[in-house]
């Protein structure tokens, strides 16, 4: 399913980032580190507001709103800068099978890989939604399909463990809950 969203200057997103083939490469460290390095930075260098985030092995799900750009600016330079960082690190691995595999799904025939599928980004207009979106990012590692921790606020890349225990993310977040109220 696609989603068209529409950059309204006061909105938050919820977003998708999936890797091509569903590969689960977000188990390894450093492919973990380049993904959550981008969105510190993002939020970090004034780029964006990052509400809440997960990090499962093969895809990603984030609420953010954008500071000085567009919602699909934001992706495009999330989604370039970390697909250039993993490709590096594939290269320098001698991931010949996994390039290979990034290099036959790519969407645009100007590229050599796609590193991601369609990233896409969905308004929130609603408290309702907001609230669900953010319940749908803590409960994804708990899921039947994944199972990643007996507890959403146990999971390490996720920002669950701010929202349930008051605790410190892996990384940094913004505080969504006044626009709950």
């Amino acid at each position: 399913m696609t989603y068209r969203s529409y950059h309204l200057p006061e909105h938050l997103y919820f977003i998708t980032a999936a890797l091509c083939g569903w590969k689960k490469i977000f188990v390894e460290e450093p492919y973990l580190c380049i993904v959550l390095n981008s969105l510190d930075w993002l939020r970090n260098h004034g780029r964006m507001y990052l509400f809440a985030y997960v990090l499962m092995p093969s895809h990603l799900h984030t609420i953010v709103k954008p500071k000085d750009r567009t919602i699909g600016h934001l992706i495009k330079d999330f989604g370039s800068f970390t697909a250039h960082e993993i490709l590096s690190d594939l290269r320098n691995k001698g991931e010949i099978e996994l390039l290979q595999f990034f290099h036959q799904e790519r969407r645009d025939k100007r590229h050599r890989y796609s590193i991601w599928q369609d990233i896409q980004a969905e308004n929130i207009f609603t408290r309702d939604f907001l609230r669900q979106k953010l319940e749908y990012i803590h409960n994804n590692p708990i899921d039947k399909k994944w199972e990643l921790a007996q507890d959403r606020a146990d999971y390490r890349f996720s920002s669950a463990c701010y929202y349930d225990r008051g605790l410190d993310p892996i990384i940094e977040i913004d505080d969504v809950r006044d626009l709950l109220v």
